[in-house]
């Protein structure tokens, strides 16, 4: 699941973490300008030669969109319906449209990629290496007050218990279950009753969390005013000019493709 570390000596694990931020952020905006066939075609492409060049088997990739699948097909059907343009099928007030149909696939595909894209970057570099590159891309924000040592953290943090609030949602849908509830119900109605009894224990479980990793920086006298050192300091090398070079490369033919009409 997205969020989780997958140890490895691949091209892409040794990059350093601010490239392979930037990279990300370069991702998301080539998906956002690509509108066309053949402008997806690249970009997928050229995520299954990174996710090869990651040693991250494909099976775990996939696995990681599995939890926006539900917004993916909210999103795409009221798209399809809403979206004005040329009827192929109408009952009622109900209608289904090429445009709609078209749009819908490319938001899909936008969000699915960029998903996978971004799950690259946590399954293949550390969270201390990610705040370590968030501090150092924004580093100089704090020359005008912003405290980027409080906001990497909380950002790493956040990542960091994606696959634990995961987990724990498990846990208590199996204890629900072994006390005799049920789940995967076909009823909208009766699985926001389901929910009911995941939800109150996750909540109160994730505010305990929260109250023992307070404690747990407390104790250790964690000061963010602190100017701290780094055990092993970032340092570009070539792949990271490599990398940078390839994935704007691959910005410019998007652009050109996109301005080109193709």
């Amino acid at each position: 699941m997205i969020g989780q570390f997958i140890p490895g000596n691949s091209f892409i694990h040794r990059l350093d973490p601010r490239t392979k931020i930037i990279a990300t952020a370069l991702w998301i905006l080539i998906l956002f300008l690509t509108h066309s066939v053949i402008g997806f075609c690249i970009t997928l492409i050229f995520l299954i030669i990174t996710t090869f060049s990651s040693w991250i088997s494909l099976p775990i990739i996939l696995r990681s969109v599995k939890p926006i699948i539900p917004i993916v097909l909210f999103t795409s059907f009221f798209n399809i319906i809403y979206t004005s343009g040329d009827v192929i099928w109408s009952v009622g007030i109900l209608q289904i449209t090429k445009q709609g149909i078209e749009i819908s696939v490319f938001l899909s595909l936008r969000i699915l990629l960029m998903v996978m894209g971004s799950s690259i970057l946590t399954f293949t570099t550390s969270l201390t290496d990610i705040t370590s590159g968030i501090e150092s891309l924004l580093s100089p924000l704090e020359k005008v007050g912003v405290r980027i040592s409080d906001f990497s953290m909380m950002i790493t943090l956040a990542i960091r218990f994606i696959p634990t609030l995961s987990e724990e949602v498990q846990k208590i849908k199996d204890a629900q279950q072994a006390r005799g509830a049920s789940f995967g119900s076909k009823k909208i109605n009766q699985r926001i009753k389901e929910v009911l009894p995941i939800l109150i224990p996750l909540i109160y479980s994730s505010f305990r969390r929260a109250f023992d990793l307070t404690n747990a920086i407390e104790c250790r006298c964690y000061n963010q005013k602190i100017k701290r050192t780094k055990l092993n300091p970032l340092k570009y090398h070539k792949g990271d000019f490599f990398c940078i070079t390839i994935i704007l490369v691959l910005l410019i033919v998007i652009i050109v493709i996109q301005n080109k009409g193709i």
